[in-house]
């Protein structure tokens, strides 16, 4: 176990904030977020060591690294099509805006699983395999990656090299997971050409669902959720580390799954049946609050290098992609 700063203020000056439930463990282990008095982020604390975090991923229960051939059941199974059908939509969020052409589009996903979104990026959108390339610590979500002609990487983004700059840097649901926060956005600002974008989806502390459920809300998902953003706290984190945070949009199919997985916890704790029913009242009213960005469940910012930030980067590395040593890992 370790304890770690405030990744925006820099200090320890933590007040306890909630205590929360690890969902896989059915020991009843529970787990301490704080506060910190500084910024106002919340974090866990204490938290495992980046070595030990990984065995607190359960292999077939965690359905970020769900790929066919570990899935069992319906609910698996239609989880898959949902995310195979929202996919799309992820793609379009992450191009958004892009002058250049496709062919000469360059994508690094932090946290790709199994390469669902850079994989429709080439077959829907037609940007070059070459161009694609994502980050993925655990070894068995990778190889599947892999097996589908992606370049995926196992390091961390902060001590990855790239002869290349990119489009589009997307965290989606990752940045919450990092142990080297700072470091990582610190990488991407070094990576990012002078027009290109930072993606980042989290959840939102300050969601409907969050302040409904409460330790039981699901996306606190302790101790794999390291940090929890509201978009004031998730602005000061970029602006620290060279980022203008620009547009804030919701994702509304986040305000789904967090309400029906928190209903379920919730009954699951309590010795209750689930009511699909009450997770469907929850669910609209989660939408509904979700037209205001600032208290939607889960949330998309669109970030910018900052114009101060720009000329300290010295000069830009070659731009060609196939030169680059660590894509091909």
């Amino acid at each position: 176990m370790e304890h770690a700063p405030c990744p925006i203020s820099g200090t320890r000056n933590f007040i306890p904030y909630l205590t929360v439930p690890d969902r896989f463990d059915p020991s009843g282990k529970t787990w301490h977020l704080v506060r910190s008095g500084d910024s106002g982020l919340i974090m866990l604390d204490p938290r495992p060591s980046a070595g030990k975090s990984l065995l607190f991923y359960p292999e077939r229960a965690y359905d970020p690294h769900l790929h066919e051939t570990v899935s069992a059941g319906a609910g698996d199974a239609l989880y898959l099509l949902l995310r195979s059908v929202l996919m799309q939509k992820k793609a379009r969020i992450v191009l958004d805006g892009i002058s250049k052409s496709r062919t000469r589009t360059k994508v690094l996903e932090v946290g790709c699983s199994s390469g669902e979104l850079l994989l429709r990026l080439h077959r829907g959108s037609g940007i070059p395999l070459h161009n694609l390339v994502g980050i993925e610590t655990n070894r068995r979500v990778a190889a599947i990656a892999r097996t589908k002609g992606l370049r995926v990487l196992e390091t961390d983004l902060s001590e990855t090299e790239f002869s290349c700059r990119f489009d589009r840097i997307v965290f989606w649901h990752t940045l919450e997971h990092l142990h080297r926060i700072g470091e990582n956005l610190q990488r991407a600002a070094a990576l990012l050409e002078p027009d290109g974008m930072l993606i980042i989806a989290v959840p939102n502390r300050d969601s409907y669902d969050a302040q409904h459920y409460g330790s039981r809300w699901i996306a606190w998902d302790a101790p794999r959720h390291l940090y929890h953003f509201n978009p004031s706290t998730l602005s000061a984190l970029l602006s620290k580390y060279g980022f203008f945070p620009g547009k804030l949009q919701t994702y509304p199919p986040d305000s789904i799954y967090n309400v029906w997985h928190s209903e379920k916890l919730a009954c699951m704790l309590d010795g209750h049946r689930f009511m699909g029913g009450r997770a469907v009242f929850h669910a609209a009213r989660a939408l509904l609050a979700g037209i205001n960005a600032e208290k939607a469940s889960g949330i998309v910012c669109f970030a910018v290098l900052s114009r101060q930030y720009l000329p300290e980067r010295g000069t830009v590395l070659p731009s060609d992609f196939s030169n680059s040593t660590d894509a091909t890992r």
